[in-house]
Order: structure tokens, then C-alpha cells, then sequence
């Protein structure tokens, strides 16, 4: 009777495992898709402005919401406060581009 007992958690471990991983698998690959666009976008120098079509450079002077200033790549995290930038701006239009989180 002892032994009965036992084998029941190990079951149910094992079935709530199986319904969990299609779940856990999709949850990764989605984590994957965020971090991969961030990355993309992290080694890339300029990107397409989506209003007008025009390149907008990611390297150049930068300034953060705290005031600081620095000259680099505009996903970089601010030594001061810490924040990443969250958009940039189209010198031609004006138009504002969504950066990617870093998930």
C-alpha cells in the first residue's frame, strides 16, 4: 500500500509535465522572437523610418530623459539612471519609431 502512494506524485508530476510543455515551449519561442528583435535592431547602425522610408542613424550623440549625454549607439543603457531609450525620432518627418524592449 505504501508503494501506491509513492507512485501517484511521480504520475501526476509527470502528466501536468505534459500538458505544461506545449505551453512552455510557445512561452520560449515567443521570448526568443522578443530578444532576437531587440538584438537585430541592437547591432544594426540605422533602420527604416516606416512613415517616410528615409534611414534613421543609431549612432550618433544621444540624450537620455535624465540629461545625460553620450556619443555611441542609441541602445545603450544610460550610466546614470539606467534607462533604455524606448523610441526615436525621423529627421525628415519627424515621425517616431518604437524601439524593441529588452525582454
Amino acid at each position: 500500500m505504501e508503494k501506491a502512494k509513492t507512485k501517484t506524485p511521480w504520475l501526476t508530476d509527470f502528466i501536468l509535465w505534459v500538458l505544461a510543455s506545449p505551453i512552455l515551449l510557445m512561452k520560449t519561442v515567443i521570448r526568443f522572437w522578443h530578444r532576437s528583435q531587440f538584438w537585430r535592431v541592437a547591432y544594426a547602425v540605422n533602420m527604416p523610418c516606416r512613415h517616410c522610408g528615409q534611414s534613421i542613424s543609431l549612432v550618433g550623440m544621444w540624450r537620455c530623459a535624465c540629461g545625460y549625454t553620450y556619443t555611441g549607439h542609441v541602445l545603450r543603457h544610460c550610466p546614470v539612471c539606467g534607462a533604455l531609450p524606448r523610441m526615436i525620432r525621423c529627421f525628415v518627418c519627424g515621425n517616431t519609431e518604437l524601439l524593441p524592449d529588452h525582454v
